[in-house]
């Protein structure tokens, strides 16, 4: 009788053991990543170099194409996805941009307001992009457009990069040469 509850006491033992190694298994390869000092400094780059790709269509357009991953999709906010690399170099203007994109002086996509949290795939991302008209005819430049970005970013062996970005507008009214303007 003795052995039965020596028995008996070791199989609930093993058992909360291994219940315990299971549970803590799970919980910590469930964990989000942290992000270094150096991972939010990059991302943070990669969001100044999206700007000033989009708006210089540098290598007819795959200077910006090569800020997200192979099969990066970017979504319009009617919805409209753009995925992959060739892809993303024709929404940027390539392959013949026109001499006012590829112009030193052309800038219209601001990001601002950059938010970065870790997540399981590497990190999240939230920010707010402003449109500014370029002066033109002596006129004063304005700001036009605005939009949040969601973006979801991966670490690559070049770098962190874009696995997706999608925006939402904010400004229902869209100019005639809003990129972002949704398709009628």
């Amino acid at each position: 009788m003795l052995t039965w509850k020596i028995m008996l006491l070791m199989i609930v033992l093993s058992a909360a053991v291994l219940l315990f190694v299971v549970v803590h298994a799970q919980s910590t390869g469930a964990k989000t990543p942290t992000l270094t000092a150096l991972d939010y400094v990059e991302i943070e780059q990669l969001n100044v170099h999206y700007g000033d790709a989009l708006d210089s269509c540098v290598d007819h357009g795959y200077q910006f194409a090569d800020l997200f991953v192979p099969d990066g999709v970017f979504t319009f906010s009617n919805g409209k996805p753009v995925k992959g690399r060739d892809n993303l170099a024709v929404m940027d203007g390539g392959p013949n941009c026109n001499q006012f994109k590829s112009s030193p002086n052309n800038f219209r996509h601001i990001n601002v307001n950059m938010l970065i949290e870790p997540s399981p795939e590497g990190a999240i991302g939230r920010s707010y992009f402003l449109q500014a008209s370029i002066a033109k005819d002596g006129r004063t430049p304005q700001l036009v457009a605005g939009s949040k970005y969601h973006d979801v970013y991966v670490k690559t062996p070049q770098g962190w990069r874009y696995k997706s970005r999608s925006t939402v507008r904010v400004n229902p009214d869209h100019g005639p040469d809003d990129p972002f303007r949704p398709a009628r």
